[in-house]
């Protein structure tokens, strides 16, 4: 009986074979489903490349983040085309919260705001760094690496921090740039303009000159025995000190000329004309509240001490003062006019216990220990961006 049921069936399977075709037609959109297909595997493709892109971009910017906190300077940079979208605020070319930079030694060092090292920005193979300035937009570091003695000229350099490139620009026995980097004031002798210093001798005239960077034009005045130069924050006019072996001066320019090659002059107002005994020894820091005058006296009265005392003056009005610190138990060697407090340089007279402090205004005013600071170098205050 099953045989029988085996052969029905499969003549009836024989018989709906006959009935159907060879081929089957294919669909009517067909084509359209293989693009859509293609669409959908091109889109899936160009997916995963874009992921693996943006994997790639974020690795490259954490090396090159980490790399910069070390104080590297070959840092990578990775270029945008023009059709891209604002990229918002610029990046600080310097460590969050650099507030000061420390020259010493074959280094520039930034620190914050409690005198702590958060990077080593310069390294220097040879010669000695004993000054350095940052931009007011934190994109240049420019420093004085002189090569042996005091009165010997040194390498001006600038130190292009957003792209790790170094170059020397010029040569002087002291320097500053202006905060908009545009122009050098440098001091020393020879023909400095065409970049041919010579040292200051002992008796031999020095001379500043100004050197405007975008058109290489300068400006000149003859001055004698300079110990430092500082530009006003607005880049206008030169504050500097001059020490003779009677005593030191506070002398101002004015404004420095927009006609190329005129002369550069002194101003006839001396911020320092103060009335009483002679200045030892004096340096000058601009801050928010103005010119930053450090300045020690010593009396002619044998036995009276040596007073450190630091006064905030206008430099363009001339006398007016307000002492911040005054007091001949400390001996202050530097001024640090930070946006977050004025902090000095300074020791107990009479020890090497050397620190930074934080002014403490007041009657009378006192001086607040922020770090112990051992061969603290030369420091200035670095402006915060806007």
């Amino acid at each position: 009986m099953s045989d029988e049921l085996e052969r029905r069936l499969a003549d009836r399977l024989g018989a709906l074979g006959e009935t159907v075709d060879d081929e089957l037609p294919p669909p009517v959109d067909l084509e359209f489903q293989v693009l859509r297909r293609r669409r959908r595997t091109r889109g899936k493709r160009r997916g995963a490349i874009l992921a693996i892109a943006a994997a790639i971009l974020a690795a490259v910017t954490t090396v090159a983040a980490v790399r910069g906190a070390t104080g590297r300077r070959d840092t990578l940079r990775i270029a945008s085309s023009s059709t891209t979208a604002d990229p918002g605020p610029v990046r600080d070319a310097l460590q969050p919260g650099t507030a000061v930079l420390s020259a010493r030694g074959q280094f520039v060092v930034s620190l914050d705001a409690t005198g702590k090292r958060n990077a080593t920005m310069v390294s220097v193979e040879h010669g000695e760094v004993n000054y350095a300035r940052a931009t007011a937009d934190h994109r240049e570091i420019w420093y004085l690496s002189l090569k042996s003695g005091v009165r010997a000229c040194g390498d001006v350099v600038r130190e292009d921090v957003a792209a790790g490139r170094t170059k020397i620009v010029s040569h002087a026995v002291a320097f500053d740039v202006s905060p908009d980097g545009s122009r050098l004031a440098l001091y020393g002798a020879g023909d400095l303009a065409r970049n041919r210093c010579a040292p200051v001798m002992p008796g031999s005239p020095g001379r500043i000159v100004v050197l405007d960077l975008a058109n290489l034009s300068s400006s000149a005045v003859t001055m004698d025995n300079v110990t430092s130069l500082q530009w006003s924050p607005d880049s206008a006019y030169l504050v500097g000190v001059s020490c003779a072996p009677g005593g030191c001066r506070v002398f101002r320019t004015d404004d420095i000329p927009r006609a190329p090659g005129a002369p550069l002059t002194v101003s006839p107002r001396d911020p320092s004309s103060y009335q009483g005994d002679p200045i030892r020894s004096s340096k000058v820091a601009f801050g928010a509240g103005g010119l930053y005058m450090l300045q020690a006296t010593t009396p002619a009265a044998l036995g009276s001490g040596t007073t450190t005392r630091v006064d905030l003056v206008d430099p363009r009005v001339g006398r007016s003062a307000v002492t911040v610190f005054s007091s001949r138990l400390w001996n202050v060697s530097q001024v640090i006019p930070t946006s977050a407090a004025t902090l000095v340089v300074a020791a107990p007279t009479g020890t090497t216990d050397t620190g930074l402090y934080r002014v403490i205004p007041g009657k009378p005013s006192r001086l607040v220990l922020v770090r112990p600071l051992p061969g603290p170098g030369t420091l200035t205050a670095v402006t915060p961006l806007p």
